[in-house]
């Protein structure tokens, strides 16, 4: 049986800075954060099958993430030199995405049998080169992941709703996952 609680432990120990369930009937969805990944924000659009186009339609995609009824918000947050250090967010992206795959082989061997949907920060970046490039199906199904944006999801809302601080202070960078669940009765 998944305990909520639990997840915001197992995401502490993971190194996370803070963690909370929300349900998801408080996700806010739009479009505009989906067109920020087809404007190409994060110059990687057309490059990944976790992200779009490949990922599919929003429409499809909030339909999916609604039917997990709870999510756990975790967030990683960062030192960085100032407003433009793109070396210190990449680097702070680096060091969040090494905590959201702890968290998430941590989460998977205790629930082993449980259903998730995991979102981080980003397109996922498991292999070096995504097959996706090369017309060939994903190499690493079971560990590709797709990101909150991609969902379409508002993420700062998503902070505000979970009960999480977004901004903490200036020179700091915050990344955010989200592991989208059924808490068993």
């Amino acid at each position: 049986m998944i305990d909520g609680k639990d997840l915001t432990e197992i995401a502490l120990e993971a190194n996370a800075a803070d963690a909370a369930i929300l349900d998801t009937s408080t996700i806010q969805f739009h479009e505009d954060f989906r067109k920020a990944c087809e404007k190409n924000v994060c110059r990687r659009y057309d490059t990944n099958w976790m992200g779009p186009p490949a990922i599919g339609p929003i429409q499809k995609l909030m339909k999916k993430a609604v039917r997990y009824r709870q999510g756990m918000l975790f967030q990683t947050v960062h030192s960085i030199a100032g407003n433009f250090d793109m070396k210190g967010m990449l680097e702070a992206a680096k060091i969040h995405d090494a905590v959201f795959r702890d968290l998430l082989h941590r989460i998977r061997q205790k629930y082993p049998s449980e259903d998730f949907l995991p979102l981080s920060a980003g397109c996922c970046n498991i292999c070096e080169r995504c097959s996706y490039l090369d017309g060939e199906p994903c190499r690493n199904p079971g560990e590709a992941v797709s990101s909150v944006e991609a969902y379409g999801m508002n993420v700062i809302a998503l902070q505000k709703s979970a009960g999480l601080s977004y901004y903490h202070g200036k020179n700091s960078v915050t990344y955010v996952g989200l592991i989208l669940f059924n808490k068993s009765e």
